[in-house]
């Protein structure tokens, strides 16, 4: 292994670790605050309409789907770039879900004020986008790099991978966890 791989490598796995540590604490303090409610959702709140959280789900799934196949069909530069290029709409298409889903919040009268149910939902979410969106960047970067002469593409492909799958991960843990259960 070359010394940049090891570099890069450890460089991506403490961005996924500090990304843990924040998720794992607003998940337990979700938990704690869920435990501790006598109803739920609290009392003069609907329920949230899951459709849209469960399209944004699908899409990310899809769009990790994607991205493992942009690593699995890297020697076919060509097929690996139209990979690259699904999961790239893929994550431009959650976040456009995303944005409908917000409207839908703040058309239905739950607002970001309107109290802690409402703040975990906006918060949680607002804080996935925001990394989702630096994920969408790091696939843009990657796009533009992506060519055969790269140097050390293949360590920039594997850890843009890595992150991606990350947050595909994260939104699967926060939609059962906000959604479902």
């Amino acid at each position: 292994m070359r010394r940049s791989e090891i570099q890069h490598g450890l460089g991506m796995t403490m961005v996924l670790i500090s990304g843990t540590m924040l998720f794992a604490t607003l998940l337990m303090g979700y938990a704690i605050y869920r435990t501790s409610a006598t109803a739920w959702p609290p009392m003069g709140t609907e329920p949230v309409n899951v459709v849209l959280p469960l399209l944004s789900t699908l899409t990310i799934l899809f769009s990790s789907y994607f991205m493992h196949q942009t690593r699995v069909q890297f020697a076919d530069h060509k097929k690996a770039k139209m990979n690259l290029d699904t999961t790239l709409c893929l994550g431009i298409l959650f976040m456009g879900i995303q944005m409908l889903f917000w409207n839908e919040l703040k058309s239905s009268g739950l607002l970001v004020g309107s109290g802690i149910f409402s703040s975990v939902l906006y918060g949680f979410t607002w804080i996935h986008a925001a990394h989702v969106v630096l994920g969408l960047c790091s696939l843009v970067w990657l796009r533009l790099v992506f060519k055969p002469a790269t140097r050390n593409l293949d360590v920039k492909l594997l850890n843009v991978e890595k992150f991606w799958h990350f947050l595909g991960a994260v939104w699967v843990i926060m939609f059962l966890t906000l959604f479902v259960l």
